[in-house]
């Protein structure tokens, strides 16, 4: 058995149309479908090699709120862009929070990278390509 791909990365919706003005407007991703499932509805958008799915759940569901060094939850996901500085720039003119700004990082042989905040809660690194 051998691990072919990375189907697609799931987050649970807080803020839904908060989200989607993130995804969309921020990020520039585009949403590539959307299907009800019943009880809940996928919103799928395309990331390089993979999908991204935002889950809207129709009932309320109990919200978690784990912090970035709590043990046993996951940490974040990795977006490699071509501008950091144009995210930075997006976030900070959309209002939306950071963990860390742009930063050369020694331990990782200079690489920028910076961790932002989706209006979920869940942290996003972004990396300069």
């Amino acid at each position: 058995m051998k691990i072919t791909s990375v189907d697609h990365i799931t987050i649970n919706l807080n803020r839904v149309q908060e989200s989607f003005d993130f995804y969309e407007n921020v990020l520039g991703l585009s949403r590539v479908n959307t299907v009800d499932m019943g009880d809940h509805v996928l919103h799928l958008y395309q990331l390089p090699g993979t999908k991204l799915e935002l889950i809207e759940y129709k009932e309320d569901q109990k919200l978690v709120q784990a912090g970035n060094t709590d043990k046993g939850v996951y940490r974040h996901m990795a977006l490699r862009v071509d501008d950091i500085k144009e995210v930075e720039a997006r976030c900070e003119k959309a209002g939306y929070g950071f963990n860390l700004k742009p930063a050369a990082i020694k331990q990782l042989n200079g690489q920028v990278v910076m961790l932002i905040v989706d209006p979920n809660g869940v942290e996003i690194e972004i990396i300069q390509d």
